[in-house]
């Protein structure tokens, strides 16, 4: 893994595996307290720039405007589109 720094932030060089997963650095993960099986929002602003985002709590979810319904309606969707790409 390849590791530099630039103005505070880290940039780290990771390799998208099989199905599409990554791995976030152990340093990463503990600087925003990020534990195995918490969810993360994956969005894309205009200009291309891929953001991750640790959800901590369901209050999170509804400062974003989504209800539970609606977010596990969209990991499903997101899921079947995923086996669809794999076929």
């Amino acid at each position: 893994m390849f590791f530099s720094r630039c103005i505070g932030m880290t940039e780290v060089v990771v390799k998208v595996m099989k199905k599409g997963m990554i791995s976030i650095p152990a340093e990463i993960r503990k600087k925003h307290n990020i534990v195995d099986g918490q969810y993360i929002i994956v969005s894309e602003d205009e200009g291309g720039t891929i953001k991750l985002e640790p959800i901590e709590s369901i209050d999170a979810l509804r400062k974003r405007a989504l209800t539970v319904a609606e977010f596990k309606k969209h990991l499903v969707e997101s899921r079947k589109e995923d086996l669809e790409l794999e076929k």
